[in-house]
């Protein structure tokens, strides 16, 4: 008996499967013009590197950066669609460079170099499970400057010479991710979304290189900062909240830094970055363009 009712029902759901009832595994309709969250998106860069002093290959988060950009999608004509997107170390709202290497002087007044990677869609279509590939270039614009050190009686700091830009590109495609058909949205009518591609050190050499070399800062999601009462005998000035991304890194070596008369030094190459690969993850909150226009903005 049991036998035939889990036929019954096997050929129930089957049934229901060709006719299109029940709950849906394609992506929900995301037709429209999108912003990204800046507040609450991130981009993960994780590349490969070695532990236990090389025994062991091991894939690893380098860091989070932070995300700008714009969807659109015309599923009518997929000509009209485009996906452009910025990302790059979160020491502020905003990048410190424009894609073609231009600058405000007092942003590089401490730094001796700037990254910043963007993408512009040339053909955007869907695959066959519904998902969104979006080709196009994939731009690195680096600023590098040569630092100088000279300890002396008048020594102020470290002198920075003259900026060098430099600009390549390849092409790349990113495959997008949406959430189900009948998941609900949130309150403001925005949508989750992620994208990923993969790149190699033989492919594209100069932006994974410059990507593993790039000090990536955490990064802070929805920041908000208040300053409570002054006077107050505990008061500590202004406090922040947020969602704070910062990466692991590679593994330590076990049982830490050991300080004593048998202290050999510092930890030996227990783990090393290799940099041959880079996978880009962007994680993204995605509004309509017509609700979120301050969005790129950040804080």
């Amino acid at each position: 008996m049991l036998k035939h009712i889990a036929v019954f029902a096997a050929t129930v759901i089957l049934a229901l499967a060709v006719l299109g009832v029940g709950v849906s595994t394609k992506p929900a309709a995301t037709a429209g013009s999108w912003q990204v969250d800046t507040r609450h998106s991130d981009v993960q860069l994780i590349t490969d590197g070695t532990t236990d002093y090389g025994k062991k290959k091991i894939d690893y988060t380098l860091g989070y950066g932070r995300l700008m950009g714009e969807v659109k999608i015309d599923d009518a004509d997929p000509t009209k669609s485009n996906v452009v997107f910025r990302f790059y170390p979160a020491t502020g709202m905003a990048p410190n460079i424009a894609e073609n290497g231009k600058f405000l002087q007092q942003w590089l007044m401490d730094q001796a170099n700037n990254t910043l990677v963007c993408f512009h869609s040339k053909s955007v279509q869907r695959t066959a499970d519904g998902r969104l590939q979006a080709t196009g270039d994939l731009t690195l614009t680096r600023v590098d400057r040569n630092v100088n050190i000279e300890p002396n009686e008048a020594y102020s700091g470290p002198t920075y010479g003259p900026p060098m830009v430099h600009r390549v590109s390849k092409e790349a495609t990113f495959v997008f991710d949406f959430p189900a058909a009948g998941v609900k949205q949130q309150k403001d009518g925005a949508i989750p979304a992620s994208a990923s591609t993969s790149l190699y050190r033989e492919n594209f050499p100069q932006l994974v290189k410059a990507v593993v070399g790039t000090y990536w800062p955490a990064v802070v999601q929805d920041k908000k900062c208040q300053n409570p009462a002054a006077g107050t005998e505990d008061y500590r000035g202004f406090q922040c909240t947020g969602t704070f991304m910062e990466a692991s890194g590679l593994p330590p070596e076990p049982g830490g830094i050991r300080v004593g008369e048998d202290y050999p030094g510092p930890p030996s190459n227990f783990s090393a970055v290799v940099g041959n690969h880079l996978n880009i993850l962007l994680h993204m909150r995605l509004l309509a363009k017509a609700s979120g226009e301050s969005a790129a903005g950040g804080n």
